[in-house]
């Protein structure tokens, strides 16, 4: 089964919540690692918290066909840097690469737009979460060393539920491209 990357369209935004409240059955297995609750995980986004980054373009899906979405990738931006804050797959069309080309997707835009790292928050204990990025080239980045944004992203992510003793922000040196 073959995949494609491509910035979402205004018609993908009512997918987008089911992607990812199934994507987030994944962590109902690993509940201790991650703190979550069933409640926690039947939270989702609205189709109009997407509208931001659609006009941003700072949303990506991947599709198996054209009538088919499978994933998605959401950048925000935090401390002036490209964040990834989500990236999700549905659980059928998992281990396939897909997050692996949605991630890529999101690097290579932020270095062509000049961005000089791309930074996340994630699980680290959770094999799909921190071991995944750090193969991907990601490193964590000690609490000591967050900028003010930063902590106010894992302060915000706490005061949601997110417990930030099993969470982890980390960030991956990006080669920017020049055009001249």
């Amino acid at each position: 089964m073959s995949y494609s990357i491509r910035h979402a369209r205004q018609n993908d935004l009512e997918t987008l919540s089911e992607i990812e409240y199934r994507a987030g059955t994944l962590f109902e297995t690993c509940l201790d690692a991650t703190g979550l609750t069933p409640e926690f995980l039947s939270r989702v986004s609205t189709p109009d918290s997407f509208e931001e980054a659609l006009r941003e373009r700072t949303l990506w899906v991947a599709e198996n066909n054209p009538d088919e979405l499978v994933g998605f990738a959401l950048v925000r931006f935090v401390g002036g840097l490209p964040h990834l804050d989500e990236l999700d797959v549905l659980p059928e069309h998992g281990q396939r690469g897909i997050g692996s080309q949605l991630l890529a997707a999101v690097c290579a835009w932020a270095a062509s737009a000049g961005h000089p790292a791309l930074t996340l928050s994630t699980f680290r204990d959770v094999p799909w979460n921190a071991p995944f990025y750090a193969r991907r080239g990601f490193r964590i980045i000690s609490p000591a060393d967050l900028s003010a944004e930063h902590v106010q992203l894992v302060a915000d992510e706490a005061a949601r539920g997110l417990r930030p003793d099993l969470r982890a922000v980390m960030v991956r040196a990006l080669t920017v491209r020049s055009d001249a």
